[in-house]
């Protein structure tokens, strides 16, 4: 399970030019995309951005809270996100877009976070990163923030889990072993695998829309770059060979393209590129 320093030949494309700090974009659909925006130094906003033209808009315009990891349900009626608040510091908010109600999950301790938010595939459930009592895990609550469950009860940090699109595995990154790598389990917690060896850190998975590729963040040639592998772990290489960072990818959905941040001299903008 090695990885590669080879990279592929061909030129991203940019979908953004303005610069500013960005993190962890999400599909609403085939063409729009919603992204964490610093919008100003005392705000994080989630953006929709139109891939066909560019054009930008607040997806949630009243909020003032800061609002990161945007999730979107596979038929887009639901929406998660989390919002920061006093107490719980992070909160999970899940919205339905149809009816327009809203619900939240708030988690016990008063530093407690809920992050990085995933729909199971039929929608029913909604896997998230849960700082709380009980350490860094692993967990899942229904669409309305109730009936909690832990999927992970393991040492370390658990974090950045991503459904696969059959809803059969959630693969995740954890410290478990001592150094973060990624994972996956079954839906249910069970039959845990360990994907990476890395020295460094393995991030952020995301699964391709035909579930047999698996894109994530690294830093193990000593920069974050993306990387893509079998989702099987094997045949793990660079996406492309970058000097900068390039963070957070997200695969297109109809497509074998995968969208991601790239970051070069403080300067962040959104790039897509053809994943080979």
């Amino acid at each position: 399970m090695a990885s590669s320093s080879s990279s592929l030949r061909a030129e991203p494309r940019r979908l953004t030019l303005d610069g500013k700090r960005k993190l962890a974009p999400a599909f609403l659909n085939a063409q729009e995309i919603a992204v964490a925006v610093h919008e100003s130094p005392n705000l994080v906003a989630l953006m929709k951005i139109r891939l066909r033209d560019g054009t930008q808009e607040r997806l949630h315009p009243t909020v003032a809270a800061h609002q990161f990891d945007a999730a979107f349900s596979r038929d887009g009626r639901l929406h998660a996100y989390v919002m920061s608040a006093s107490s719980p510091q992070m909160v999970l908010v899940i919205q339905d877009l149809r009816s327009r109600q809203e619900h939240f999950f708030r988690a016990r301790d008063s530093r407690a976070t809920a992050r990085c938010p995933s729909f199971s595939a039929d929608g029913r459930r909604v896997i998230f990163s849960l700082s709380d009592v009980g350490g860094h895990q692993i967990a899942s609550v229904n669409t309305q923030g109730g009936d909690l469950r832990p999927l992970t009860s393991s040492i370390g940090l658990n974090t950045s889990p991503a459904c696969s699109p059959d809803g059969a595995q959630i693969a995740f990154s954890s410290s478990r072993d001592g150094t973060f790598d990624i994972y996956v389990m079954d839906a249910d917690g069970g039959n845990v695998r360990r994907l990476t060896r890395s020295p460094g850190l393995d991030t952020r998975p995301t699964w391709s829309p035909d579930g047999r590729r698996i894109a994530f963040t690294s830093n193990r040639d000593g920069r974050y770059q993306i990387y893509i592998m079998n989702a099987d772990g094997s045949d793990q290489r660079r996406l492309r060979n970058h000097p900068g960072r390039d963070d957070y990818a997200a695969w297109y959905p109809d497509s074998g393209q995968i969208l991601f941040v790239s970051e070069v001299a403080g300067k962040c903008d959104l790039l897509a590129l053809d994943a080979g």
